[in-house]
């Protein structure tokens, strides 16, 4: 570990406290050029640092994502990696998949050059603004359902956002969160499967959530885009690691049930007239529930169907508010 990330290391332990320059040279046993240096090059990547005669050095999280801080407050069994920019943090956890030795590992970016959601379409994924993050998981001996991956983390990813942010989170079936009648989060599962066995053999889940506004994002989809907050002093590490946390005890929580009439409170389709479209086909009717293996139950002229899987592309709503 170089002297730079060993600084790092130690203010982020002594968060919001002044730590002299004596003090981090006598306990990690470099000179004070090394720290000035580290310092100054922690400054130059937009961490919060600030200095003072006669006080030493006092870190802030600021927007700046830092794997340091992240690692220190998450489950040890996650191998984590955070990068700057990256063409999707999805493609590279499908490549740590095709390693001999799998990890439970959480891909997080600070922006995404290539992302994407549901059916291709391009995720933008825009630096500062925002945390793009994959969850890869092995299944081993685990029994991973995909689809009730998708509606748990949902409500997980729910829940971290609350945590943190003054905001109501509510769910559209089956993997978009919403604000204020606006989509702020997407989450897109992806199962890997064993040429050799056929069976799969790991699950991707991906999360990508929208924290402040950006210009980045084209002006035809601001209507349908929003974000958690307008404030310009994010700290997105907390996020990461609130969702982190969240899908962590999701994982160990087998009442599923329980999770699943989470996601039915949240989920505000219930009761509405939608137009569903299955591959090539669309069926029209009113959502009477969502089962607890996250199938949509629809009520159409013919009586009721149960969709597994499919995109809601039409929602009326009776006081005319959803935008997404």
């Amino acid at each position: 570990m170089d002297t730079k990330q060993t600084v790092l290391d130690y203010l982020a332990q002594h968060e919001g406290q002044w730590v002299s320059s004596k003090e981090i040279v006598t306990t990690l046993a470099v000179s004070r050029t090394a720290v000035w240096k580290a310092i100054k090059q922690l400054q130059e990547h937009h961490y919060q640092i600030d200095s003072q005669t006669g006080k030493g050095y006092l870190y802030t999280p600021n927007a700046t994502l830092s794997q340091t801080v992240i690692a220190q407050q998450i489950a040890p069994e996650w191998t984590l990696e955070v990068h700057d920019q990256i063409d999707s943090t999805n493609i590279r956890a499908k490549q740590l998949a095709a390693q001999p030795q799998m990890t439970p590992t959480v891909v997080v970016a600070n922006e995404q050059t290539t992302g994407y959601g549901r059916f291709g379409r391009h995720f933008y994924s825009p630096s500062q603004t925002g945390i793009y993050m994959s969850f890869l998981l092995p299944i081993g001996e685990r029994q991973l359902n995909p689809g009730k991956l998708t509606t748990g983390v949902a409500v997980a990813a729910a829940n971290a956002i609350e945590q943190q942010y003054d905001v109501d989170v509510q769910i559209k079936w089956v993997n978009d969160l919403v604000v204020n009648e606006h989509k702020v989060a997407g989450i897109l599962s992806e199962a890997i499967a064993d040429v050799e066995s056929g069976t799969i053999s790991s699950v991707i889940v991906g999360i990508g959530i929208n924290i402040a506004p950006s210009d980045v994002v084209p002006a035809e989809l601001r209507r349908k885009v929003g974000a958690l907050t307008s404030l310009t002093q994010l700290d997105r590490n907390k996020t990461v690691v609130n969702v982190i946390q969240a899908v962590t005890a999701l994982l160990k929580n087998e009442d599923h049930h329980a999770i699943m009439d989470e996601y039915r409170r949240r989920c505000f389709v219930i009761g509405q007239r939608v137009q569903v479209r299955i591959g090539k086909r669309e069926l029209d009717g009113v959502v009477q529930t969502i089962d607890d293996d996250g199938a949509l139950q629809l009520q159409t002229k013919t009586g009721r169907q149960m969709v597994g899987a499919g995109e809601i592309t039409k929602l009326n709503l009776k006081d005319g508010g959803y935008r997404g």
